[in-house]
């Protein structure tokens, strides 16, 4: 905008030249005129920079200046108009009438009743006009050129960004995944030999302990009795607990759910903020599973949402799909289960039990839903 500026400013400053020198440095209000028209059409140009009021300004400057030979000193801002402003017609049609429009604000000016000096100012104003729009427009066209070029990359970096980004955390779920399942193995390596082992130390020694009959060794073997029980409870503490972490809930559901996303789009919420035991991740994982197999067997909708979110005093499971179904709600525990159908809704509501849990369903024409609630505080 600044350069179109610039370019204004110098070609009113030589219209109005023309104009002092035609009036002799005696302007009238004819020549005020002059130079007000040149004005007002070119910020009204420069405001639409449209082509067709670039060519209809030309035609009523052309036709005017043969009532007020004045007139004719406009020709700088009209040819300025017609280089810059913005195409509208087709190609062929756009040069042809920007052409004539040029060619007759040319000819207005030869014939206009002016001198040859002012006549020769105005054509030599028009062709500065011409080059100033050219080049500032070449100039406009290049920065457009780079910033569009500029956005292009910047759009590059943001995908090469995301992909790396994707790519890290993709990293970083495989090293997690091999992590959990380096402490499963370590978890079962622990219970599977040196439990064992301990175990076998226990009974044996409890076999020496009977048939001891000095009572001062018979103290001694019961203090290793007890240090290896404690080293024992110990030892299976510890392996739950490594055991436990290594479930991970939100990768467990993306697992199931993976099975179904070529044919569904799965929405996957789980807001879980405080500990859960092993029980309880292993039993939703089940519940999920089999909600999921029931929704790949019989579902005919297209989506599915799966929320496990974490309440004051109880965790919330819930899997819903949007497929057709009859109206019926049914709390799956007790005589409900004998109408509520299949094996998976039995395995469900067994699992929910397993954690102290209730499990119902609810259905109709809009979607089916596998409701599970189970309380944070249990019996064991």
């Amino acid at each position: 905008m600044s350069y179109r500026i610039v370019d204004r400013i110098v070609i009113w400053t030589g219209t109005a030249a023309s104009v002092f020198v035609l009036c002799k440095g005696q302007p009238g209000a004819a020549d005020i005129a002059v130079i007000l028209v040149s004005f007002i059409l070119g910020i009204a140009c420069e405001l639409k920079r449209n082509e067709l009021i670039a060519i209809l300004c030309a035609a009523a400057v052309f036709a005017s200046s043969f009532l007020i030979p004045g007139m004719a000193l406009v020709m700088p801002t009209v040819v300025y108009s017609l280089v810059i402003c913005n195409r509208k017609l087709e190609l062929q049609k756009s040069i042809a009438f920007r052409c004539a429009a040029g060619g007759a604000m040319a000819v207005a000016v030869v014939l206009a009743d002016l001198s040859w000096t002012v006549r020769i100012m105005t054509l030599l104003i028009s062709v500065l006009a011409f080059y100033l729009a050219f080049k500032t427009g070449r100039h406009e066209r290049t920065e457009e050129s780079l910033r569009a070029k500029y956005d292009d990359a910047r759009w590059d970096s943001l995908n090469a960004q995301k992909l790396r980004e994707e790519t890290m955390k993709n990293a970083d779920n495989e090293v997690y995944m091999a992590r959990l399942k380096e402490r499963n193995r370590i978890a079962r390596e622990i219970h599977d030999n040196v439990g064992h082992m301990i175990t076998r130390v226990i009974v044996q020694l409890q076999a020496i302990k009977i048939i001891n009959k000095d009572p001062g060794v018979g103290e001694q073997l019961e203090s290793v009795s007890q240090t290896l029980d404690l080293a024992m409870t110990s030892m299976r503490k510890s392996v739950h607990e490594l055991h436990d972490e290594s479930i991970d809930l939100s990768l467990g559901i993306n697992d199931i759910t993976s099975t179904i996303s070529d044919r569904f789009d799965v929405t996957v919420n789980t807001v879980i903020d405080s500990p859960a035991d092993n029980a309880l991740k292993s039993n939703v994982l089940g519940i999920i599973k089999e909600a999921v197999t029931n929704i790949a067997k019989h579902s005919d909708g297209n989506k599915v949402l799966i929320e496990v979110v974490e309440n004051v005093s109880f965790w919330r499971v819930k899997v819903f799909d949007n497929g057709s179904n009859p109206v019926r709600e049914i709390e799956l525990a007790g005589s409900d289960m004998a109408e509520g159908g299949g094996i998976g809704l039995n395995n469900i509501a067994s699992r929910a039990r397993a954690v102290g849990g209730r499990a119902r369903i609810m259905s109709d024409a809009n979607g089916f839903t596998v409701m599970v609630t189970i309380p944070k505080e249990r019996k064991d």
